[in-house]
């Protein structure tokens, strides 16, 4: 796993995986490139939760693995920028 430096991010809040009760447990960043970033568990991570569909800015540090990229979200705010 390769880990990066704070890294700021836009995009939409989705939907990653659901527990056997059909509930959101964990979300994903889905930025306006095409790539996604799981939200790594943690108390801000839990806020985007609240965000779904939103379009968002994040800081977090960046971890690739081979297969995907995960973000430990540092800071979120509402993007109000276009896209």
């Amino acid at each position: 796993m390769k880990k990066e430096g704070t890294t700021t991010i836009r995009g939409i809040v989705i939907p990653a995986v659901w527990n056997e009760k059909g509930d959101i447990v964990s979300v994903d960043i889905a930025t306006y490139h095409e790539e996604t970033y799981r939200v790594a568990e943690g108390a801000v991570g839990q806020r985007l939760l609240s965000l779904l569909k939103k379009r968002v800015v994040v800081d977090g540090i960046v971890n690739r693995q081979s297969t995907h990229r995960t973000i430990e979200v540092k800071n979120v705010e509402i993007d109000k920028t276009t896209p």
